[in-house]
């Protein structure tokens, strides 16, 4: 466990009921806990069970739940993550840029910063491969961002080259997967989200949301501008082509490539890790309990059901039909 500095150590200590002196504890009751599970296989890291204690707030309850959300996951979504590996496919994702992590300086609460650009050409790269990509990433920095650990991170999503296709293949269930692993398995907590350049399309349907009074967590915002987003985030925070001094994006790209290549062997052995699920007795699997054993949601979220028919119904019809929309999908 790396020391932190004197500010982060207060919010660890204040906001996530971390105590220094009992972390080993906690740590034996994971391990222990983990391996009383027969149909659990999952990291015992120091590093990976803190990240989770920490996204969890140091609930033990919440954190054994999400290690087995997470691992779950794994087993039933071979889609995804069969495709996480350190491959050159891999690293050619991230030079196109798509995901970046600007290190110095850190928001104003300390919390990280999270960049994602839809910058792939869909007919190449399926958003399949582009959410194992995010998944990776966002694993590493849980281990390695103690600022994203324990503050959390806020996430600009830039739409820009959003296109047509990217919008069609997020059907058949992905765009509502992608949705549980962020919110029941992702080690990393979004605290707030901030959409530029959407589709006049786009803006309008959260528009539906809002009047609904649909309340999104993490919470999701459109903004218009740039000016807008330094309402937000620290104008120096971010990135020099987002016009801050948060050095360039080709610095976070590389710094990614590193990382991933320094983590080839711990995505080459996730081949030992997931569940298997004929030996889990006496409780409902979190995957199912959400998705049904067949993989179709019983328990489906009203929020995720307006955004995944909306972005399939802009991006058939490529208008808006205003209360007509809203009549038919409510």
């Amino acid at each position: 466990m790396r020391p932190l500095p004197p500010e982060l150590a207060k919010i660890a200590r204040e906001e996530l009921n971390e105590i220094p002196e009992r972390v080993q504890e906690d740590l034996v009751i994971l391990r222990t806990w983990i391996y009383q599970q027969r149909y659990l296989y999952a990291r015992t890291s120091t590093d990976f069970l803190i990240a989770f204690l920490r996204r969890c707030r140091y609930s033990l309850e919440q954190t054994k739940k999400r290690i087995d959300d997470f691992f779950t996951f794994h087993t039933k979504c071979p889609e995804i993550v069969t495709n996480r590996r350190v491959t050159e496919k891999m690293l050619s994702i991230n030079r196109l840029g798509l995901q970046y992590f600007p290190e110095f300086p850190r928001c104003s609460d300390h919390a990280a910063i999270m960049i994602t650009r839809l910058n792939c050409c869909p007919k190449r790269y399926h958003m399949r491969d582009v959410m194992a990509y995010t998944a990776m990433g966002m694993e590493l920095i849980a281990l390695e961002n103690d600022n994203a650990a324990i503050v959390g991170v806020i996430q600009i999503i830039d739409l820009s080259n959003l296109d047509v296709e990217h919008a069609s293949q997020l059907g058949g269930g992905l765009l509502r997967k992608w949705w549980y692993w962020m919110n029941d398995c992702c080690p990393l907590r979004i605290n707030a989200t901030y959409c530029l350049n959407a589709p006049k399309e786009l803006q309008n349907w959260l528009g539906v949301l809002r009047t609904l009074r649909v309340k999104m967590r993490p919470q999701f915002f459109i903004l218009k501008s740039l000016e807008e987003l330094y309402e937000h985030i620290p104008q120096k925070c971010l990135p020099e082509e987002y016009g801050g001094a948060n050095g360039h994006m080709h610095e976070c790209v590389s710094y990614m490539e590193d990382l991933l290549k320094s983590y080839r062997d711990y995505f080459e052995d996730e081949v030992n890790y997931g569940t298997v699920e004929h030996l889990r007795h006496g409780e409902i699997m979190p995957y199912e309990a959400e998705f049904g054993a067949e993989g179709s949601f019983r328990k489906l979220d009203f929020r995720i059901k307006i955004i995944e028919k909306g972005i399939s119904y802009i991006y058939k019809y490529k208008y808006f039909h205003g209360n007509q929309v809203l009549e038919h999908y409510t």
